[in-house]
């Protein structure tokens, strides 16, 4: 009973990560101030109602780069799969060059 009870747990627990895509700007000769955000967004069975979370990564990246121009952007999405919960995560990191 308790190897049931454990190897339930760990099912319930563990996660399936799925890369879905990657995108990456021309990156500069000058990387010296690297900024980066990330924003994620549960939900249960996999249904969203909206990608606004999205928005808000890029939205941070900006206010790390106030004044500068941001360049060499990466953005990576992926879906983590917690048995019923589906997390999706955006990860967005570029540098921010002045002048």
């Amino acid at each position: 009973m308790k190897v049931l009870f454990t190897a339930a747990l760990l099912a319930l627990l563990s996660g399936c990560v799925s890369l879905n895509s990657i995108s990456m700007t021309q990156v500069p000769q000058q990387r010296q101030n690297e900024v980066s955000s990330q924003a994620d967004h549960w939900s249960l069975l996999g249904i969203a109602f909206n990608n606004d979370f999205a928005d808000q990564a890029m939205a941070d990246l900006q206010q790390q780069c106030v004044g500068g121009k941001l360049e060499g952007v990466y953005t990576k999405y992926q879906n983590t799969l917690y048995f019923l919960i589906l997390q999706r995560e955006v990860i967005v990191s570029g540098y921010c060059n002045r002048g």
